[in-house]
């Protein structure tokens, strides 16, 4: 729960359809709400309070919603050498297949070990040469 945000730099995104008294109760601990209809909105109403860079840690359906939208720059994928079959969990449950010749190839800028994982770091290919 939240106990206090403090000084207003806390920024609660939600959907528009949030619970109005449930926001109301956050905003009086000190957070800001920015209400959005889409991942798009929420980060375009970030970008014009002054955030120009954001880390979202989330699991397959939100990372997946993101790259859908095309609302990703760059990519950190944690790899586990681990096999767990057509029973598990998708890595991006939702996002839309391509063909092979049409899929976008990101950059690989960084590899480290993280113990016996990988974290691989993807940027997406500039849209110009420039």
């Amino acid at each position: 729960p939240v106990v206090e945000a403090g000084d207003g730099r806390t920024i609660l995104v939600a959907a528009r359809a949030a619970p109005a008294d449930r926001v109301t109760r956050l905003e009086a601990l000190g957070l800001r709400a920015l209400l959005a209809d889409s991942p798009a909105e929420a980060l375009a109403g970030l970008r014009a309070v002054g955030v120009g860079s954001l880390l979202i840690e989330g699991g397959g359906r939100l990372s997946a919603s993101l790259l859908a939208a095309d609302l990703v720059d760059r990519f950190y994928w944690i790899q586990s050498p681990l096999w767990l079959g057509a029973g598990a969990v998708e890595a991006t449950p939702g996002l839309p297949d391509s063909s092979l010749a049409d899929a976008v190839r990101w950059e690989v800028v960084e590899r480290r070990e993280l113990g016996a994982d990988t974290l691989v770091v993807l940027d997406r290919p500039a849209c110009s040469p420039a």
